[in-house]
């Protein structure tokens, strides 16, 4: 845990030299393995898949130290052949601007969160701080063992895709940079950087000019018309308010960015005329990572690439299959593996506007009412986006392979997204279903964008670059991003208390990881033991999704028996409770307290005001 709180230039440092290392050097080596030129939109894509696949390796064949032997395989063409020929960007001066716009942004509104204070607290990010508690507590669990267990629930196996957690395993594993520091601060960054790259090759294989494509760098932080709801007081987050912004995946680590680098790397590589075998290869293997990443993604990715595939004959139709077929496999893999067991897919028009009105605090619409407001919402979720309708139907209907492909990819995200929803079939009490069918609208937002861009440059043509037309545009896509950074600036700061924080050190140094810790389960903190040190706990209540990873009566049944301790006044049957959950710690936070005397071999390792801990021997 000392690593949340050694100075941030020395973390930087740390996953600077592990991102060299472990992601430029296997995105750049395999590509000249293959014989291929280095494409610089694909480097950053590529080598984190490489870096999540030898690290998946390591821990679930249990072999420590397979991981840097892998990477230097992947990188060793760099000895022997050298960077060669770079294609992608004649020189960093192109992607600059959006570069600076983006770290500035991250700077002023995420780089500051979920850090140990001054003080001892532990600072929570505030606007989603249930997923970054999730994916710090995943990555820690890798850490543990093989098969992860669900982060706060000990004992049962997760089903996820886990490309980037496994990542911030290697990080931490092999460079000592906690997932905190990699998901708030690192990974937002380098893959900020990776989907610029990816959104200007991409625009440059639509064959836009260089208009286009200089402001294709700028998508992720484009948003819609959500700012007419400016006077409502519980439009809190105008850029989540609509699902077709970026922002809050890019300055949150979502693994959606990633898996765009990698779907936008794969239609990239089949717009290369004649491509041979080698250029075939990695765009099947961009494509077989992409749902890995983000599973929606994948499933997109695949019919994107068939639909483009029907029109297209002789080589030009096997270099869409392949890559096709390899993002279908790694799809239907997960989707029918542990983590599709517990998610139902079903008919649910309308559903995202429902959550929106809710947000908003309108009362239930139907009818003609509800008619109008979904009008209303579709055409302020587009926002200028409705200028990439027209190139991207002309592309649907008549585009070269990568246009074609790309074109049901934009247009499918609205569609799909109200039509269907994704989530788990059941919640607990007091928590709300989460409609992840959403990422289908988020993940075609950035897509159309680049066919609204393409619009743009050719009906305006050199207009296009003049000031007034570039200020008349920010003035319209950028509110919602100043409102999101101007939020987090001002946002009331929710920490761990510092007590809870120094427990926690004491536990790091009494356990091992995987080791589970008995607490009673809190609604307004995520577990310290499971998100600062990797200890497994036996529930928790922080997590409002945890339906997505097991089934209810199995989360119930815990529940009451960790409530069932705490209520106890007999100490073997307090003693059967730990023995039948795992647990060798038992913490106490705040106000809590034992009902029972502690039986024999109950030692005390910790004691202070407001924490004390106990090991079972």
């Amino acid at each position: 845990m000392d690593a949340l709180s050694e100075p941030l230039a020395l973390s930087a440092l740390r996953f600077l030299a592990f991102a060299l290392v472990a992601v430029f050097g296997p995105g750049a080596g395999l590509q000249r393995g293959l014989g291929q030129p280095v494409r610089v939109a694909l480097v950053i894509p590529l080598g984190t898949a490489a870096a999540a696949l030898w690290a998946w390796l390591e821990v679930a064949w249990g072999l420590p130290g397979l991981f840097p032997v892998g990477v230097v395989l992947c990188s060793l063409p760099l000895l022997f052949r050298g960077l060669g020929r770079v294609e992608g960007e004649d020189s960093w001066r192109g992607p600059a601007p959006a570069l600076l716009a983006l770290v500035a942004l991250l700077a002023v509104s995420q780089y500051d969160w979920n850090r140990l204070t001054a003080d001892g607290r532990f600072q929570l990010d505030p606007l989603v701080p249930f997923d970054a508690a999730f994916h710090a507590g995943l990555t820690l669990e890798l850490a543990a063992g093989y098969p992860p267990q669900v982060p706060g629930v000990s004992g049962l196996p997760l089903g996820y895709h886990l490309g980037p957690d496994l990542v911030r395993y290697a990080a931490w594993r092999w460079a000592g940079v906690h997932p905190f520091d990699s998901q708030t601060r690192f990974d937002v960054t380098l893959w900020g950087v990776a989907l610029i790259l990816a959104l200007r090759a991409a625009m440059r294989a639509l064959g836009g000019g260089p208009r286009a494509v200089a402001l294709a760098g700028f998508v992720p932080l484009l948003g819609d018309i959500s700012w007419v709801f400016a006077g409502d007081p519980q439009a809190h987050w105008w850029t989540d308010l609509l699902r077709g912004n970026l922002l809050v995946s890019v300055a949150h680590a979502n693994p959606l960015v990633p898996a765009l680098g990698l779907a936008l790397g794969t239609l990239s590589l089949v717009a290369v005329a004649a491509p041979g075998a080698a250029t075939l290869a990695l765009a099947a293997a961009c494509a077989l990572a992409t749902p890995f990443f983000k599973v929606f993604l994948g499933a997109q990715l695949a019919a994107g690439l068939a639909f483009a595939a029907l029109f297209a004959r002789g080589p030009a139709r096997r270099a869409l299959l392949v890559p096709a077929f390899a993002a279908a496999i790694g799809t239907l893999g997960l989707a029918t593996g542990t983590g599709g067991e517990t998610v139902a897919v079903v008919l649910a028009p309308l559903d995202l506007v429902h959550v929106t009105r809710s947000q908003l605090g309108m009362a239930p619409a139907s009818g003609l009412g509800l008619a109008a407001f979904a009008l209303a919402w579709i055409v302020l979720s587009l926002g200028l986006r409705v200028f990439g309708l027209g190139p991207a139907w002309a592309a649907l209907c008549r585009g070269e392979a990568t246009a074609r492909a790309l074109a049901p990819m934009a247009l499918g995200g609205w569609p799909l997204g109200l039509l269907i929803r994704v989530a788990a079939p059941e919640v607990l009490g007091g928590q709300s279903v989460i409609n992840d069918a959403a990422y289908f609208v988020e993940q075609s937002g950035p897509l159309l964008w680049l066919f609204a861009l393409l619009g743009l440059e050719r009906a305006l043509g050199e207009r296009l670059s003049r000031p007034i037309v570039l200020a008349t545009l920010a003035a319209l896509t950028m509110p919602a991003t100043l409102q999101f950074v101007v939020k987090k600036r001002t946002a009331d700061v929710e920490a761990l208390p510092a007590a809870m924080v120094e427990l926690t050190r004491a536990l790091e140094r009494a356990s091992a990881p995987g080791d589970v810790v008995l607490q009673r389960p809190a609604g307004r903190y995520p577990p310290a033991p499971v998100i600062l040190i990797g200890r497994r706990v036996t529930y928790e209540r922080f997590t409002p999704y945890l339906t997505q990873f097991a089934p209810r009566p199995v989360l119930e049944a815990r529940h009451a028996e960790v409530h069932r301790f705490f209520r106890t006044r007999d100490p073997a049957e307090a003693e059967r409770i730990t023995r039948a959950l795992g647990a060798r710690f038992v913490a106490l936070h705040g106000s809590d307290r034992l009902r029972f005397e502690p039986p024999p071999g109950w030692r005390v390792l910790h004691d202070a005001p407001g924490a004390r801990l106990y090991r079972i021997d």
